[in-house]
């Protein structure tokens, strides 16, 4: 696998996990009720899943975004990746 794709995958997927944990620590801590309104929709699974793909994707793209830019820029620095 291409040093760029293992990279862009690799912050990618560690974004969304750091994503998931925060939207699961928002519903245990009923942040701004949240905690409350899953618990008395009647579709939790579509509640569950929509909070899961936003936070997901936003720190994921943040994420990622955050280690693009920190990205060493000469030849000799890249390579350590």
């Amino acid at each position: 696998m291409p040093k760029l794709v293992r990279f862009v995958l690799v912050n990618s997927l560690t974004g969304v996990a750091i994503g998931w944990l925060i939207a699961a620590g928002v519903v245990h801590f009923n942040i701004a009720n949240l905690g409350v309104l899953i618990d008395h929709t009647q579709h939790k699974v579509a509640a569950v899943v929509m909070l899961a793909i936003t936070f997901g994707i936003t720190f994921g793209f943040a994420y990622l975004a955050t280690a693009v830019m920190l990205m060493p820029t000469g030849k000799d620095d890249f390579d350590k990746l």
